[in-house]
């Protein structure tokens, strides 16, 4: 069953490359990206490799560069991470982009993505998203709710394998407004040792996701993006609403339904100082339903200070904000706080909301603002402090 789901997913990887050969993608997010740029003119004085470095005008088209991260969820990790760029052959059109991450962790977890956008016609107007993720990837249960006490005293770990395939072919409607299909694939396989499954009270949680299953949903997508550059904005919105529906194919399959948006404004205040927010919301429809497919907040993107997959329930709600400062040349700093929760839909209860709050720094290293990110995160729900070290921004 894995080897068949690894050679359809390599088969997409495949069309996601083909794809941005010949067309040029637009938009990208959580990955590291290098932008096509025009080459300085002969009037223009040339800069030399460190004055470049420190003006953030690199000028590559294909990147392939080892790198480091640190979260609490996977410790430290190490990979590579690469991305191809197309420029368009039309004037002012966008660039065509084909990217992939690899990623291996000290606590023995391996990632594999890669992301692709490409247009369908020499117009620009029709567009198509894809993405394929590979993961091996030890975890923790911790179990489902917002109380303290819905948490397990000793959080199960398991071992997980799963797949996830993303295409979401797009059409322009009026100016900044895209209208398409929304579809996905998920394979899991995740594993724990039976005498810790038996700790769990499966009268409260169930057992849905501690065995294999699949998930193919479709849907709609409706999205409108103003934002003056697609890795660090400083200025513009963007919005996105996905609806999904997973019909029970199979034994292993369940059904249910998904409804995800997410809002980002970005408001200049003066020159690069920046004040950005964001809400984002999930809700997911079902009897029953794998764990892992239930809400969760926490990471290096959603609300930062909490760990990912502690909190887990039918929904969740989060607002964030981040002040972006300039320092000096390529270097940035950011102060940030969050507020947000999970939710049952079929036995509501109310909890303290989870609040995250710290500091950053911006480190820019190439023309497209792509930044290093260092963020040092709090919560109130405990004392520790979180650090992350990665590649793209937060929102």
């Amino acid at each position: 069953m894995f080897k068949k789901i690894l050679l359809i997913s390599l088969f997409f990887l495949a069309i996601n490359f083909v794809n941005a050969q010949d067309s040029i993608p637009q938009n990208i997010s959580d990955t590291l990206f290098f932008e096509q740029e025009n080459i300085l003119k002969d009037s223009v004085k040339k800069e030399n490799f460190i004055q470049k470095v420190l003006n953030g005008n690199l000028n590559w088209n294909f990147v392939a560069t080892p790198f480091a991260d640190l979260t609490p969820e996977t410790s430290w990790g190490f990979g590579v991470a690469g991305a191809y760029y197309i420029k368009s052959k039309i004037e002012n059109g966008k660039t065509g982009m084909v990217n992939f991450t690899a990623t291996y962790t000290l606590r023995n977890q391996f990632t594999f993505k890669t992301t692709s956008i490409a247009y369908l016609d020499k117009h620009q107007k029709y567009m198509l998203y894809s993405s394929v993720d590979f993961r091996h990837f030890p975890d923790y249960f911790y179990g489902i709710g917002n109380h303290a006490d819905n948490l397990l005293s000793e959080p199960i770990r398991y071992n997980s394998d799963n797949i996830a395939i993303i295409l979401q072919p797009k059409t322009y409607v009026k100016g900044n407004w895209l209208l398409g299909i929304n579809t996905h694939f998920r394979w899991e396989k995740a594993e724990a040792d039976s005498a810790f499954l038996n700790q769990i009270p499966m009268q409260r949680y169930g057992i849905e996701g501690f065995n294999e299953f699949f998930m193919f949903g479709f849907g709609g997508v409706v999205s409108h993006d103003s934002r003056d550059n697609l890795f660090y904005s400083q200025k513009g919105l963007f919005f996105k609403t996905t609806f999904t529906y997973y019909p029970k194919i199979g034994k292993k399959s369940y059904q249910m339904g998904r409804i995800q948006t997410d809002f980002r404004h970005f408001v200049p205040i003066y020159k690069e100082l920046v004040f950005a927010y964001q809400f984002s919301a999930e809700v997911n429809l079902a009897k029953q339903k794998p764990f892992q497919m239930l809400s969760t907040i926490g990471g290096s993107e959603l609300l930062r200070g909490i760990r990912q997959n502690v909190w887990r329930d039918d929904a969740m709600a989060v607002l964030q904000t981040e002040l972006r400062i300039p320092i000096w040349k390529i270097f940035k700093a950011a102060i940030f706080a969050g507020i947000g929760d999970v939710y049952s839909l079929e036995n509501w209860q109310w909890a303290t909301p989870k609040v995250g709050y710290g500091v950053g720094l911006r480190i820019k290293f190439n023309k497209s603002k792509a930044n290093l990110r260092l963020d040092v995160a709090r919560q109130n729900y405990g004392n520790n402090f979180s650090f992350y070290i990665t590649v793209n921004e937060a929102f």
